[in-house]
């Protein structure tokens, strides 16, 4: 037997049998969990607590007061709702979920609730955005938040899907928080019927493909555009150097590891 025929099984237990069983590990764990309303939580999802076979770290909620949440963009969310069949999840903002006269616990724009590798996309892509203003505005009056409005200042809300272009907001008036929203379309409702919707929270799509994807440097686009939707890596050429170096960027300790190891295999055989 020639010394590369020997190593050959070394390298591929190496390589590709510490990926393979990570992941069968985190999906198939013995029992699910559930906290609260929030039945049978399972792969990729977790909770903290869990055995550390179960789900995947990067999808790690939590359960307070018997309530599921949710850690995100620096927010705090109460779970609404798990999709495993359209790899949905249903959020609410913990300020707003009661129906409560309140600012979100964190603005949150559409961009920065997508700018997360777990969670690629929206369902609806649609916001509220909460506008002070120094004065007044009659036309707006049905939209005032009386609870968040003082004497000197006044506190609209207005639905958009995208972030408001600086000259679509009165010179006296600034943002001061956005947050996603399930409405389908650009109407301004009366304040007391965009809090009912508020409540009822907002969807992200979930994707470990994505995850990876992100974490090897490459870009993730959608498989298909049915639901439920699909994400995978995108195919792009970039040369064998990307390759390698990206390669040797996640498995750099591997190779650390294998004159140690070659010199026991020899020492042994």
């Amino acid at each position: 037997m020639s010394f590369s025929e020997a190593l050959f099984p070394l390298f591929f237990l190496l390589f590709f049998i510490p990926i393979f069983y990570a992941r069968n590990l985190q999906q198939y764990c013995s029992s699910s969990s559930s906290c609260g309303d929030i039945k049978n939580i399972s792969y990729p999802f977790r909770l903290q607590g869990d055995p550390v076979g179960c789900g995947d770290p990067s999808f790690q909620l939590s359960c307070q007061d018997n309530t599921t949440i949710l850690n995100f963009r620096g927010g705090k969310y109460y779970v609404k709702g798990i999709s495993y069949d359209q790899r949905t999840i249903r959020i609410v903002d913990v300020n707003l979920a009661n129906g409560s006269c309140a600012l979100p616990y964190k603005s949150l724009s559409m961009d920065e609730a997508t700018d997360d590798s777990r969670f690629p996309s929206l369902i609806n892509f649609w916001q509220a955005n909460f506008v002070n203003c120094s004065n007044s505005i009659p036309d707006l009056a049905n939209r005032k938040a009386h609870c968040l409005s003082g004497n000197n200042y006044y506190v609209y809300l207005n639905f958009s899907n995208r972030n408001l272009f600086a000259y679509e907001i009165p010179k006296t008036c600034k943002v001061i928080s956005r947050i996603p929203m399930s409405s389908e379309n650009e109407v301004n409702y009366p304040y007391e019927t965009t809090l009912k919707l508020l409540s009822s929270g907002f969807d992200l799509r979930w994707s470990v493909e994505c995850k990876d994807c992100r974490a090897a440097d490459l870009p993730c686009v959608y498989k298909s555009n049915s639901d439920p939707r699909i994400f995978q890596c995108e195919n792009v050429e970039y040369g064998s150097y990307y390759y390698v170096s990206n390669f040797w960027k996640h498995y750099q300790f591997i190779y650390l590891l294998i004159p140690n190891i070659a010199f026991i295999f020899l020492v042994h055989c």
